[in-house]
């Protein structure tokens, strides 16, 4: 009977504790914070300033609205260079509340529908077809992301 006691506390002690305690420390290590949604572009030689305009005109324009009306957190353009021929130049950084917030929302959907209709029509509808026209000729998208930003505990 000792000896299937030892082999239970020995057992216990070897084998439950550590994962536990290891488990705990990984819960503990983090909290999670917003949600980024992070487009890669390349621009073509020479039209990285021709893209800006284009975004500042539409995509940053729409982004302010959808940040006063709640629909984002914020919004981010970082730029550096390529490190080669196929890397991007350009990171288009979208801030979101949650992770539910990119769940399909058909309100949501039609407030952005709204939000591009008021950019289109403070551009005029040819101005602003046309800059997103060039878009695909000035420009080429890498990919997308999302990543979710983490709080280190101390």
């Amino acid at each position: 009977m000792k000896s299937v006691l030892f082999f239970s506390v020995l057992f216990a002690a070897l084998f439950l504790f550590p994962f536990e305690q290891i488990s705990a420390q990984e819960e503990d290590l983090f909290e999670d914070g917003t949600v980024w949604s992070l487009t890669f572009v390349r621009t073509v030689a020479n039209k990285t300033d021709d893209y800006l305009k284009g975004l500042a005109e539409t995509w940053v324009a729409s982004m302010e609205e959808a940040k006063k009306e709640g629909l984002i957190v914020s919004y981010k353009i970082l730029q550096g260079p390529a490190a080669n021929k196929e890397d991007f130049n350009l990171v288009l950084m979208i801030e979101n509340k949650n992770m539910a917030m990119l769940d399909p929302n058909e309100q949501r959907e039609a407030a952005f529908d709204a939000i591009q209709k008021k950019v289109k029509g403070k551009m005029g509808d040819k101005e602003f077809d046309s800059t997103v026209t060039n878009y695909d000729i000035i420009r080429d998208l890498q990919g997308t992301k999302i990543m979710r930003e983490i709080h280190l505990k101390k």
